[in-house]
Order: C-alpha cells, then structure tokens, then sequence
C-alpha cells in the first residue's frame, strides 16, 4: 500500500466558494476578504486579523509594524523554517538566533544570555511553546512578542488560542497547513488596533487613503478567492485538527517505542508534525522509503547551519543534535486508521 506523506486537500466546498466569489465579487478587496478576516479574529479570539500573502509576509510587516529596524536585535530558534529568521534579516535588524528544549524541539528561553528588542517564539510543529517563559523574559526586557503560529492554528496555551497571548500572532496558509487558502496566504492576529492598522497599510504598499500613501509598503494582500477558500478551510478546522489528534494517539499506542515528541502539558497542539525522535532515524526512513511510505525531516539542517547563516558563527548543541534524531510521520487528516497502523508496523521493524 503506497501512503504519501502529505495529500492536498480539494473539496467541491472549496470549489464552490472560489467560483462563486469568482464571479461575484472584487478579484482583490473583495468581500470575502473581510468577512474571512472577522471570523479568523473571532476563532482566535482577538479584535484584529489582518490577510496578507503569506506567513513570511505576516512575520516581515508585523516586526515593521512594531518599529522594530536596522538597528534592533530579535531572537527567534532556531529549529524552524528559515522564514522565521528570514523576516528579522529582511529589515536589516539582528537575528539572535537560540537553541531548543530537546525535548520536544521549542524555544529554550535558558540558552539566551543577551538583551533583544523583540522576540518571535515558535509553535513548532502546532505544538505550544512554553509560553509563559518567553513571556517572563520579554516582560522583564519590556519588548513585543510576536508568535509564530504558522504551524499552529487552532493549539492553545492554557485555554487560550495561539495568536492572542502576545502582542501579535502569525499564521501561514501554506497548503501542507493545518488549514490553507489554495496556496501562499497568512494573517496576523492583534488586539491592538494601531498595529492591524499599521500592517493593513504597509500591505497594500503604504496607503493611508485612497489617494495619499505615507509610508513604504509593499503588494502584500491576500486575494479573494483564497479569502473565500479560507473561510471554507476555517469552518472545517476544529474537525480536521481532532482527526490528526486521532492518527497521532494511535502512533503513541502502536509504536514500540514511546518516541513520539510530547505534548506541551500547559497546551493542546494541533499536530501540523506528527514527529517521532529516535537515533535510528536514518534506517527508519529507509525502511518507510523502501516500502512506499512518506516521511520528512523537518528540520534537517537548523537555520544557524544554512549558508545564509553560517557566517553568524552559531554552536547550538541541542538543536543540531535534535536535527540528526527527528522524522515526520503522515499527520493529513485522510490517513486512514489502517494506513496509520501500517505504519507503525514498517517504524517497529527498526525500533521494536
């Protein structure tokens, strides 16, 4: 049975919804784009939410809309996708970039010794950070955070939505998402209104009116018709996250080995990776290549390694270790139970 690490989701909802603003509306600014806007802030559960066209651009302009500039520093980890640093380097400012908690790859708030002017946790693989350690040292130095929640729409940390804890919440529509608008498309999730002001300007190439432009922007909006996909993607969320929490128990069950990372006990992940950890890696996904099964590594080579960032001169242990240990099992909410067991079964030829 050949089981693809990831299937992209195509829906006749979907189709329906893109043909109808197709044909009724706006291809940019449409209706739909504010209607998808309200009811992704109302889901967070904050007052602002703001598309834009990606989650790269959701990180770039809500640094910019924070003032943060050339001259600033900001910290963000290191194991995650390279937009998380890139962001940082596209407003001249300094990446700090820092090490991670082993155990379940997040940011290791011990590993930083130095003073920043912004902070950008990650919830990586939809699972929380441990929050309330970033925010203890962001209270502490009196700067922003802004939470990377491309991976995680719909976790919580302590009951509460990723994306409202912190002055901003960044969220990717990639399609291998939780959620996806079609293609590149993201948000960003405030309750200050002077910064979803700022970052509906500096999208649409810094206008102030419809006339008047008083700052530096850039082309930067979400389309309609994602718009329109994305409320279809939205409503059906909730349901699709519980059934990747349903494939991820059944690895925890089956596999030999508990080697499944773990669960941020203060938070619930949605499981955007469904990431196991073992130092047999490499045969693993061998035995899972040979047998016609997918499987990825996010991520194996850390941002601090990329020859974009090597000239920062960066050792950070628990992360390149991390790299060499890591594999991403099929989490895609139309794996079967039975696919999942198979699964499990070629994973326990190695480990069990």
């Amino acid at each position: 049975m050949k089981i693809p690490f990831f299937v992209q989701e195509f829906t006749q909802e979907m189709e329906d919804a893109a043909l109808d603003t197709l044909r009724n509306e706006q291809f940019v600014g449409g209706e739909s784009v504010s209607k998808f806007e309200e009811e992704f802030a109302e889901y967070i559960g904050t007052k602002y939410a703001v598309s834009v066209s990606s989650g790269n651009s959701a990180l770039h302009l809500s640094l910019l809309a924070l003032g943060i500039s050339q001259n600033s520093k900001v910290i963000t980890p290191t194991n995650s996708f390279i937009a998380s640093a890139n962001c940082i380097r596209m407003i001249n400012a300094s990446p700090m970039l820092c090490d991670i908690n082993s155990e379940d790859g997040s940011i290791d708030m011990n590993s930083i010794n130095d003073n920043a002017d912004a902070i950008i946790p990650v919830h990586i693989y939809g699972n929380p950070c441990h929050f309330d350690s970033v925010k203890s040292f962001a209270d502490e130095q009196k700067i922003p955070i802004v939470e990377d929640a491309c991976q995680a729409h719909g976790a919580t940390y302590k009951n509460k939505k990723v994306g409202s804890i912190s002055d901003i919440g960044c969220f990717s529509f990639y399609p291998t998402k939780n959620m996806t608008v079609g293609g590149d498309g993201g948000i960003i999730t405030t309750n200050n209104e002077e910064i979803a002001k700022n970052v509906s300007s500096l999208r649409n190439n810094g206008r102030k009116t419809s006339n008047e432009f008083d700052k530096l922007g850039f082309t930067m909006r979400l389309n309609t018709v994602s718009a329109a996909i994305g409320r279809v993607q939205l409503r059906n969320l909730d349901d699709r996250n519980q059934r990747r929490r349903e494939i991820v128990a059944i690895y925890r069950k089956k596999l030999a080995e508990d080697c499944v990372l773990p669960e941020n006990k203060d938070g619930k992940s949605v499981y955007h990776q469904i990431v196991i950890r073992h130092k047999k890696r490499d045969e693993i996904r061998n035995e899972l290549t040979e047998s016609e099964i997918g499987s990825m590594i996010y991520y194996e080579k850390p941002i601090h390694l990329q020859p974009f960032y090597l000239n920062l001169g960066y050792s950070l242990p628990n992360s390149e270790q991390f790299a060499k240990e890591i594999l991403s099992l099929p989490s895609y909410p139309s794996l079967t139970d039975d696919q999942a067991n198979l699964i499990c079964e070629y994973v326990n030829k190695i480990i069990g």
